[in-house]
């Protein structure tokens, strides 16, 4: 059941993703990275991610056999340590820079995950709003499903 939990918890705040080594392309002076390199490397950032935000939901989850187990706080405290890397694991990707003619895409992907956090953020003092973000499939569904829908399939709620 722990290996649910954490499934939930995944699909709660999935694709979004934080990486160490993210900065190719983006700059003035560098060539725009081609979808496929976008793409590649995005899907390295959320796989980084996901990997780190599986390690929280364990420590979160642990010992929950379900998620009507889920309280408030256990929510809180998920998100209050998943969120910060779900917010630099989309400015890693917003710093990759998007690929020629791909702008406007990319940064309606970027702008879906900051909106996705700030609703997230703002319902923290809400306690049913804050336990239905970990309950229902994704916390992050308009980012999930344009980064899905872009080819950055370790982003969103089909790789949990």
């Amino acid at each position: 059941m722990k290996r649910k939990m954490a499934g939930l918890a995944l699909l709660a705040l999935l694709a979004l993703l934080a990486v160490t080594g993210a900065g190719c392309g983006g700059g003035d002076e560098e060539e725009a990275l081609s979808k496929a390199d976008y793409v590649k490397q995005g899907n390295e950032i959320c796989a980084d991610f996901n990997k780190s935000v599986d390690e929280d939901a364990e420590k979160a989850f642990s010992g929950l056999n379900s998620a009507d187990e889920v309280t408030p706080e256990v929510a809180r405290e998920f998100f209050d340590a998943a969120l910060p890397k779900f917010d630099s694991a989309v400015e890693d990707l917003d710093a990759l820079g998007a690929p020629d003619g791909d702008e406007d895409t990319v940064q309606a992907i970027i702008d879906a995950g900051k909106s996705d956090s700030t609703k997230i953020e703002d319902a923290k003092d809400d306690d049913a709003a804050i336990k239905k973000f970990v309950t229902q499939g994704s916390a992050t569904p308009e980012f999930d499903k344009m980064a899905e829908d872009y080819g950055l399939t370790q982003c969103g709620t089909q790789n949990a």
